[in-house]
């Protein structure tokens, strides 16, 4: 008696050979395979056409809201940028004024502080 558990016992089978399928062997049959694979997996990678327009409306929509929101400001805040250009026309005048009464030599100072200044921030660019 032979005992199936022992390794032997499946080397001496005879292993059957696997039959012959003319239609896989086939050239065509081969190349359309590869085509069908090659389509699977690029439209895979890609998203459905419904997901990808729903995705594009979401964005749309976002970013009208995001201009509403910018466009609706409060009372409160547009009262507070009227009143900061006004600080800031204010201050503009104040400094011409200054400059108007000093001395030659300082208006020509603070002109040199200017340039040398935007010549850096241009250098730095």
């Amino acid at each position: 008696v032979i005992d199936p558990d022992q390794s032997g016992y499946y080397e001496e089978l005879i292993r059957p050979k696997k039959l012959h399928n003319p239609i896989k062997a086939s050239k065509s049959h081969r190349e359309l395979q590869r085509e069908l694979i090659i389509t699977h997996k690029r439209l895979a990678e890609e998203k459905p056409e419904l997901q990808r327009v729903l995705e594009q409306r979401n964005r749309a929509q976002v970013l009208k809201q995001d201009r509403k929101q910018e466009e609706e400001k409060s009372p409160l805040e547009q009262e507070l940028l009227k009143r900061q250009m006004r600080l800031e026309k204010r201050e503009v005048e104040e400094q011409r004024e200054r400059s108007k009464c000093a001395p030659e030599f300082i208006r020509v100072k603070e002109s040199l502080k200017r340039t040398a200044i935007t010549s850096a921030v241009e250098k730095e660019l």
